[in-house]
């Protein structure tokens, strides 16, 4: 449900399922169910047809793990789709090269820059994969092959799936070659974003914007005559001198003062506020945002309600929602805050995430004794293990306290799992502390990415459609 634009991102997944011919969709949903489910009801809007299974709470399924909740609808050869991808690969093409290939799983393929980043595969004759290997190392990838999340499997290859949990590429690919089942990889030049990361995020809202010239909203007209073209809905209110260039868009009761310069891929969401004298640059903002006089925003999403001070740098982040950044506070790149996160004047950030200050982890040896070592973002988080006394690390594991906080204060209730898991198992010293590193590393490269304004931990939404 994170908007691209002047819609969500599954808009545009069910739009391109439908242009191709793929009509009866079943969703997988779990997180903020009752919002998608509202918001699509029986597909007939996007002409499909559209069949709900939900997720039991509680349960941390995979996203190969979560086909066995469908499994009772799945009695022909069926599409996988990854909701936070956007793309113009032919799936019609996809098709007729699976059944062509007669195999029982087919992957939709693109070439990457960093494979490290992907599931990679090595692909032999008749384009069957000889190798499927989920992010390899840097400078180790064996080719620039990526999976785009698109797969066509036939029914029984469900039945392999033997645990809940189990990743596409990370279990269930695999292990499907060890047994002698037949993979084939469908290379595509189409454009393909993964959405679920910033860079991708902003490419994918220009691919949006840059169609609104064709498939602009109904409700929705353009600013002027100008092109690339700038899309606005509702009443927006504009100061003198300002400076716009397309593709943009603009939605309701935005307010943009005097001397204003935005540019190209820039949207503004209902109620946005941007003083004068600021420039915007491929930025997003959500709902009810404030930036201050004379900032300079750059390849940035803002969250809804954040309000940002006068003369604010911000280059390549995330701010969350509900954040306050003081007045000539710096962001660097590359930086994400924690939902209400608060910077104060004159501050400079530089770091993946930050949390409340009055919501920092310190690290205590026993009940009263602290060790002088605090967290107050996941770069911290990270350092502090690394150093902190093994007394310490056992006595918080003990009490459950890195269970509550990465639960209640990250809100990732999947990290948590992780470590409660580590405390049964009863891991003690160093493989403790490097378990617990890993845990925490793998949990960052997943928030790294555009949030929607929540504080929960959130998994794509699986489509699956039948052929």
């Amino acid at each position: 449900m994170l908007p691209l634009g002047p819609n969500p991102i599954i808009h545009y997944v069910l739009s391109h399922l439908s242009s191709n011919g793929f009509l009866d969709v079943i969703i997988i949903v779990g997180y903020l169910k009752d919002q998608l489910m509202g918001y699509l009801g029986d597909g007939s809007r996007f002409g499909v047809r559209i069949t709900y299974v939900v997720e039991p709470e509680g349960v941390a399924f995979g996203t190969a793990g979560s086909l066995k909740l469908a499994a009772h609808l799945l009695d022909e050869t069926f599409l996988v789709v990854q909701s936070d991808t956007i793309s113009e690969i032919s799936l019609t093409e996809m098709a007729h090269f699976h059944s062509d290939r007669g195999g029982e799983v087919s992957i939709a393929l693109t070439e990457v820059e960093d494979p490290s980043l992907y599931g990679v595969a090595v692909l032999g004759k008749r384009e069957e994969i000889v190798k499927f290997l989920e992010k390899p190392a840097p400078g180790t990838a064996l080719s620039n092959l990526a999976s785009t999340g698109f797969y066509i499997l036939e029914p029984d290859v469900v039945d392999y799936i033997e645990d809940e949990k189990w990743d596409f590429a990370r279990d269930l690919f695999p292990y499907l070659m060890r047994v002698g089942e037949h993979l084939f990889g469908f290379a595509s030049k189409s454009f393909w974003v993964d959405v679920g990361e910033l860079k991708g995020y902003l490419k994918g809202t220009g691919w949006v914007l840059g169609k609104l010239d064709q498939d602009a909203p109904i409700d929705a007209r353009a600013l002027d005559n100008s092109k690339p073209r700038v899309f606005v809905r509702g009443n927006i209110r504009m100061g003198q001198r300002v400076q716009i260039s397309g593709p943009s868009w603009f939605d309701n009761d935005a307010k943009i003062e005097d001397d204003v310069k935005i540019q190209p891929g820039t949207v503004l969401e209902e109620d946005s506020q941007i003083r004068s004298g600021t420039c915007l640059d491929q930025t997003v903002t959500f709902r009810h945002t404030e930036i201050g006089s004379n900032c300079s925003v750059k390849s940035t999403i803002i969250g809804e309600r954040a309000i940002v001070g006068d003369n604010v740098t911000i280059d390549r982040a995330i701010i969350g929602q509900g954040c306050t950044l003081g007045d000539r506070a710096k962001i660097l790149p590359g930086s994400r805050l924690w939902p209400n996160t608060r910077v104060e004047a004159d501050a400079t950030v530089d770091g993946i995430m930050a949390v409340p200050r009055d919501k920092s982890f310190y690290f205590d040896t026993r009940l009263g004794q602290y060790s002088g070592i605090l967290a107050s973002s996941i770069g911290e988080f990270l350092e502090a293990l690394k150093i902190v006394p093994l007394e310490s690390l056992e006595y918080h594991i003990g009490r459950r306290d890195l269970e509550k906080w990465t639960k209640d204060v990250l809100g990732s209730i999947q990290l948590a799992d992780n470590i409660r898991t580590l405390r049964r198992s009863q891991s003690k010293g160093e493989e403790l502390r490097h378990q617990l590193i890993d845990f925490v590393i793998e949990w960052a490269e997943t928030v790294s990415s555009p949030q929607e304004p929540s504080n929960q931990q959130k998994r794509p939404t699986r489509l699956l459609t039948t052929m």
